[in-house]
């Protein structure tokens, strides 16, 4: 996808933003090793403790605003099975922390500073420039538009571009993430391990027995390199979903992560692999699963498994009934028709309550919620009577000769086309959109701006209609969702988060018109 002539404009501006700021504001690393600084907190162990997984690095806003400079950049990690070179922001897996609050505006001056591509003739449609990039806030109910969440941008090797994202007072609270979305390097560049949680403050938090809880923010990645030359500039390196692949727990490979008999934590769970499935369990420990995709349950519902599709989170309680050591399993499992091995993630070692290795003043929940979580406001059931349109989305792929595999695919029988509009809709009204998919995998779906409320999977009414913003539709199935276009006009995208089917085509335009 290439820049248009409006976004030209807007990179020129933002290239003169970026250099004032430069001058009037130092970069995190520099702040970081002089006086504190209420926006920055390090990684660090929540219990203390050395040994313990340690919580991504964090940027908070202060007084409403939120400022950052993001840097993406090759940078050399060594992963279980070779030396790497990854394309990261601020060369850390994950990207550090954004903790924001409804309302605040935020500020990020997002620098290219990978090498010129090795391609300049892309191909719509194939993987193509894998150093040229923007950014999408995953979740996010913001404007498409201008310098705020618009993936038509292309920031080149070189370029600097200032995003301005302003959140809606009213804005869900929950885990949302960031990451790149430059169609034909999106796949790479996540596979690559670019990305990082956001989390708005609010809702669940303020529940009782989860602000008394010790708070971990845990996102999966598995990055993705040819274990030769440990570089990865070939589409054929992720082609298959069943390639060399590590699952890092915030950067860390099968980490220890430490909890006290009778404790409850709060894990905040992000899926932001470029293409496989996370079913997880962790027998011997009790699970509650209390939201999903950023948005409370109506209950705490315990359960022996969590299922996060590539770019779902999850809020997770997990209690630890007696001494031992557990283990954080991705089970075998069968995704559409190919095979995956049982993986484990991490080991959880429960400590007696009395342990003398962490801190008597280190806070320590015991609590489950009971009653009934609290609502994001907004977040209302969408009735029969809103309904001013249904359509059917139909998920496809079809042999194309001269394309990358001779492979591309289609919603509704037609590959991405960035000029088209394919969805066209008014803003202030609902629809309700059922995804038919006739291939013989399942496709996560991802609708940028407005969240959906699920009703029905393969056909059959949901008792409880839960609010998500990706939708794994079941192979040779059906999802039904519907959605409210609220306060936001402007184009968009919809696509499948197996990311390398969204390059190869599995993405349409929505233009919601004022």
């Amino acid at each position: 996808m290439q820049m248009n002539r409006r976004a030209l404009l807007f990179g020129s501006t933002a290239l003169a933003t970026v250099a004032a700021l430069a001058v009037l504001r130092p970069d995190h690393a520099a702040v970081a090793e002089g006086k504190d600084d209420p926006r920055l907190v390090p990684a660090r162990s929540p219990l203390g403790m050395e040994g313990d997984l340690k919580n991504p690095r964090e940027i908070h806003s202060v007084d409403g605003r939120f400022q950052t400079d993001l840097t993406m950049k090759i940078t050399r990690h060594d992963l279980p099975y070779a030396s790497a070179e990854l394309r990261l922001y601020e060369g850390e897996i994950p990207g550090p922390t954004f903790r924001v609050s409804p309302g605040d505006e935020m500020e990020i001056a997002l620098h290219n500073r990978m090498p010129p591509n090795r391609d300049h003739d892309p191909v719509t449609n194939t993987p193509n420039q894998f150093n040229s990039t923007n950014l999408h806030f995953h979740g996010f109910h913001v404007s498409p538009k201008g310098n705020s969440d618009n993936v038509y941008l292309q920031i080149n090797p070189g370029e600097s571009f200032n995003y301005l994202v302003q959140l809606p007072e009213d804005h869900p609270a929950g885990n949302y993430w960031y990451h790149p979305h430059r169609h034909g390097s999106v796949a790479v560049q996540v596979a690559s391990g670019c990305g990082g949680m956001m989390i708005v403050r609010g809702t669940l938090d303020d529940v009782p027995e989860v602000a008394e809880a010790i708070e971990r923010v845990m996102v999966f990645q598995c990055p993705v390199v040819d274990p030769t030359s440990g570089e990865l500039d070939s589409f054929d390196t992720i082609w298959n979903l069943d390639s060399e692949r590590y699952w890092l727990v915030n950067g860390e490979y099968q980490p220890r992560i430490y909890m006290r008999e009778g404790e409850v934590q709060h894990w905040r769970w992000l899926n932001a692999g470029d293409e496989q499935f996370l079913p997880m369990t962790l027998d011997g420990l009790d699970l509650f699963e209390i939201g999903f995709d950023g948005n409370p349950y109506d209950f705490a519902r315990k359960t022996d498994r969590i299922f996060i599709a590539p770019g779902n989170r999850s809020n997770v309680m997990v209690r630890a009934p007696k001494v031992g050591v557990y283990e954080l399993i991705r089970p075998a499992f069968s995704q559409g028709k190919t095979a995956l091995p049982e993986v484990r993630m991490a080991q959880v070692v429960v400590l007696p309550a009395d342990t003398d290795r962490i801190g008597p003043d280190v806070k320590m929940g015991t609590r489950i919620p009971e009653e009934e979580l609290p609502d994001n406001t907004i977040l209302t059931d969408i009735t029969d009577e809103e309904i001013s349109k249904r359509q059917q989305i139909v998920l496809g792929v079809t042999d194309t000769p001269g394309m990358y595999k001779d492979t591309v695919f289609t919603l509704n029988g037609k590959p991405f086309d960035p000029s088209r509009d394919d969805i066209v809709a008014s803003l202030g009204t609902a629809e309700e959109w059922e995804f038919v998919n006739t291939t013989p995998f399942p496709h996560p779906i991802h609708v940028h701006v407005n969240p959906m409320q699920v009703t029905h999977i393969n056909g059959e009414e949901l008792a409880y209609k839960h609010w998500q913003d990706t939708i794994a539709v079941p192979a040779a199935g059906s999802a039904t969702v519907r959605m409210r276009f609220t306060e936001f006009d402007g184009r968009f995208v919809m696509h499948c988060h197996i990311l390398p089917h969204e390059d190869l085509g599995m993405m349409l335009n929505v233009n919601i018109k004022a």
